[in-house]
């Protein structure tokens, strides 16, 4: 887990008012359990003084649960405040769980129930289309002329260590799920199942394996960036058989298609190596990433993306 806030100081105790489903989502990272310690108020139950807490052992992290309340008591409030006054951060659990590990909380109660936060409000604005547009426009232009050579490299290499074609085409899913081609340079032996690729994947042939580790195949969708159907960096753009299991397994998988699919993005930095297993935690991200954008996340997002491919997918 990425440590977004500090919480290695094993001294500090972080005060969790009230405890409820994404309390308990945070309290199953191993990473959480062990890099702090927790102290726990019931607002329903207790009635000593949050202050105690704060001044005996040493909190300086409040984090509220309003989920399961309608209101708090005026007393804890005026304490709430004070404390805040006092230098005591506080947080609300939706936005504390964002920043220990930039994501948003998604919690599925059962089968046909979810916790409601403000997902439903994430989207860029139209500005911000614009701006993205641009710079997509532009820094495919810039890397065109480098791109071209290495693909040009690619196809060469894969022409001569596997039969069939060079480059791969395939249906994805895309802004406002409008379905579109994607290209990449072929990594897989011409007749496979289509599957999710997997760790040590015979499917690969050698040179595939090198193309895939460096991210060389993903050039070729420079060209979906210029044609408008992907964008430099977003989501992963996915098939329509995933997408449609995805949003069965959860609703709010569609809301990733409120923006254009990315060659790289703020899941795939974080989970490079991510797996079938993982489809809640990178739709967290997808989900942040969102929320959340400005042009500073989508440096960074750069920057960790060229950390991966020189690691050699390793976070």
């Amino acid at each position: 887990m990425r440590k977004y806030l500090n919480l290695s100081r094993s001294s500090e105790r972080y005060l969790f008012i009230n405890v409820s489903s994404i309390s308990e989502k945070i309290f199953k990272e191993a990473d959480f359990r062990n890099s702090h310690k927790s102290v726990f108020f019931d607002s329903k139950v207790d009635k000593k003084n949050i202050s105690e807490y704060i001044s005996k052992l040493n909190v300086k992290t409040i984090i509220i649960e309003t989920s399961d309340l309608n209101h708090l008591p005026e007393k804890l409030t005026n304490e709430i405040i004070e404390a805040k006054l006092n230098g005591v951060q506080v947080y609300e659990i939706h936005e504390f769980y964002e920043k220990i590990n930039g994501r948003i909380p998604l919690v599925k109660l059962n089968s046909d129930e979810y916790l409601v936060d403000d997902v439903f409000s994430i989207g860029l604005d139209y500005f911000d289309f614009v701006f993205k547009r641009a710079v997509d426009v532009i820094v495919s232009i810039l890397l065109l002329p480098l791109a071209m050579f290495i693909i040009l490299l690619g196809c060469l290499f894969v022409f001569i260590s596997s039969p069939g074609n060079v480059f791969f085409s395939q249906e994805r899913v895309g802004k406002n799920s409008k379905r579109f081609k994607i290209y990449k340079l072929r990594t897989m032996t011409k007749k496979h199942d289509g599957g999710y690729t997997k760790d040590k994947d015979d499917r690969l042939f050698p040179v595939g394996k090198f193309l895939r580790k460096t991210k060389i195949d993903e050039l070729p969708q420079l060209f979906n960036v210029l044609n408008g159907d992907m964008s430099i960096i977003g989501p992963r753009p996915e098939r329509p058989k995933y997408v449609k299991e995805s949003v069965a397994e959860n609703s709010y998988f569609d809301l990733r298609h409120l923006v254009k699919p990315g060659i790289t993005g703020w899941a795939q930095v974080n989970l490079p190596k991510a797996t079938p297993k993982d489809n809640l935690k990178k739709l967290e991200y997808d989900l942040y990433y969102i929320k959340s954008y400005t042009p500073y996340l989508d440096f960074k997002i750069l920057l960790r993306t060229i950390k991966v491919v020189f690691t050699f997918n390793s976070n």
